[in-house]
């Protein structure tokens, strides 16, 4: 029974595993880039839905992390802009952002 199991769940799950979190260093320069736009969506999403959930605080709607977003919604705007450093200083020291 444990080897049915292993090799119905958890063999895919490593499998996946192991595709999914390629470090940033060994992404394809086309990879790198879908990477860079999906984190980049991803703030932006965070960033609409928050002044969408109260749009008196945000009339022209922008502004800075500390300009009235809920602290959720500050913790994962800056768990994004971290991991899209990282993708960004990759893309530096391969030449495609000046």
């Amino acid at each position: 029974m444990s080897k049915k199991i292993i090799v119905i769940i958890l063999l895919p799950l490593f499998l996946f595993a192991c595709v999914a979190l390629k470090p940033v260093e060994k992404l394809t320069d086309e990879e790198l880039a879908d990477r860079y736009d999906k984190i980049d969506l991803q703030i932006y999403m965070v960033k609409r839905a928050a002044s969408k959930d109260n749009p008196a605080k945000y009339p022209s709607g922008s502004g800075s992390s500390g300009s009235g977003y809920s602290n959720g919604d500050i913790k994962k705007i800056k768990k994004l802009e971290a991991n899209l450093e990282v993708v960004r200083q990759e893309l530096i020291k391969r030449g495609y952002i000046p």
